[in-house]
């Protein structure tokens, strides 16, 4: 029957039993192996099963919250360079800057200089097909020129921009700023400059730590940037300027305060990169990446030559 089966077949059979003997005279001490080490030793074999591998020997990493890792990060945040600490200054103050205009622009465009929605999306629009032709054309200026010199002068374009939104009353100076500074100023400044700053100046043990801190950075003066918008929107009245002041005479809504701000930033951003940004690089010999090794000569060679296990520039 059925059962009687499935019982013959869950009988063990003999052969799956291990068979005693008694020991011998030349078989290892006990708890030895037959060459003499521990039983359980790191250089001990399983035999307990045909084909078995050996059990490794290879410690397990510590996990990247244990007190050892935690230790490691601050070491190599302290062997940061000073200058990473500009790099995400700028970073900070530049993001501000693009997310402040970004979150307001539709809004600022609608409401202060009386323009239609349609005809301003179609606005926006052209602006950000403008925006990624200066951006792909900022990218090789950067690889020939540096970050600093590019930097330095998409800012001077961006605060002339800014000015005439932040100051401007007509449509002549929105145009001017959406379709001309801007894409020459702002979209030169959205082709991750300052990222390549960090990679110059971080080596492949601490470049992990400083983009981390770098993300970090982006995400702090976003969110910073929308608590702003709404507390300024929310609790301020609008200012009324008068005709002493040429070319700043005028209403100014809590919308228009903030593009002030964010003004008064670009500011802050061209002075700080100005006085403190260099184009610095920290070369790592072992680093397969980089791009600014150190050049060698070989005796007797051509320039450009360079033997096995050398760098070329």
């Amino acid at each position: 029957t059925t059962r009687e089966a499935m019982t013959m077949s869950e009988t063990p059979s003999p052969s799956s039993h291990p068979t005693l003997r008694p020991p011998e005279d030349d078989d290892p001490p006990l708890g030895r192996d037959a060459d003499g080490t521990p039983a359980g030793s790191p250089s001990a074999h399983c035999n307990s099963g045909s084909g078995s591998a050996p059990r490794s020997a290879t410690p397990r990493p510590a996990s990247a919250s244990s007190p050892s890792a935690a230790k490691e990060s601050v070491l190599r945040f302290l062997l940061l360079p000073s200058h990473v600490g500009v790099i995400l200054l700028l970073e900070f103050l530049d993001t501000f800057r693009s997310f402040g205009l970004r979150f307001v622009q539709y809004n600022y465009v609608t409401n202060e200089f009386g323009i239609t929605d349609a005809r301003a999306g179609a606005l926006l629009g052209i602006k950000g097909f403008v925006d990624t032709f200066f951006g792909l054309a900022g990218s090789i200026l950067v690889d020939r020129y540096g970050v600093r010199k590019v930097t330095i002068a998409a800012l001077s374009v961006a605060i002339i921009g800014r000015s005439l939104l932040a100051f401007g009353r007509t449509n002549a100076s929105l145009y001017l700023a959406l379709f001309l500074f801007s894409p020459c100023g702002d979209a030169l400044l959205g082709v991750g400059l300052y990222m390549v700053a960090l990679k110059k100046l971080t080596t492949p043990s601490t470049r992990p730590l400083v983009f981390a801190l770098s993300y970090a950075t982006f995400t702090l003066a976003g969110a910073l940037t929308d608590v702003l918008v709404d507390g300024m929107r929310g609790g301020l009245e609008d200012l009324t300027v008068g005709e002493h002041i040429p070319g700043l005479a005028g209403v100014y809504t809590p919308l228009r305060q903030f593009v002030v701000v964010t003004w008064v930033v670009v500011l802050l951003t061209f002075v700080v990169a100005y006085c403190f940004l260099e184009d610095w690089t920290v070369i790592d010999l072992d680093d397969p990446e980089d791009d600014n090794s150190i050049p060698q000569q070989n005796d007797g060679g051509t320039d450009g030559e360079t033997s096995e296990g050398e760098f070329e520039e």
